[in-house]
């Protein structure tokens, strides 16, 4: 059984150097988290064509290919938080300030560990 619930999803842009490109959040209804992985993956694809990004590396919290927890990338679980207050999709060519702090500590590896 699948459960459903409000789904929002989020990703952001680097380049090699770690340097912010972009982001995006997007507020995707009632759903399931299996939607939001599927359509974050599908909104990652569609900008990085859109600015004719040729390499991309996509992260995801829940798929076989690659599995990365959110401790991994503080980013992307903190934009699809944001995704709660917004209706459709934004993108974000400039970094949001509550996304300064999580974006250095990711761009210089700071260890992240999550407690019960």
């Amino acid at each position: 059984m699948v459960r459903s619930l409000e789904i929002t999803c989020g990703g952001v842009f680097r380049d090699r150097l770690g340097t912010f490109l972009g982001a995006f959040t997007c507020n995707l209804g009632i759903s399931s988290v299996f939607t939001a992985e599927i359509h974050g993956s599908i909104l990652a694809l569609e900008y990085a064509a859109h600015n004719w990004w040729k390499n991309l590396w996509l992260e995801s919290v829940q798929v076989i290919s690659s599995h990365i927890f959110r401790e991994g990338n503080c980013c992307a679980d903190k934009l699809a938080n944001m995704g709660h207050s917004i209706q459709g999709t934004v993108w974000l060519s400039v970094s949001p300030p509550e996304l300064h702090a999580d974006f250095y500590k990711d761009h210089c590896d700071v260890p992240r560990y999550r407690f019960p």
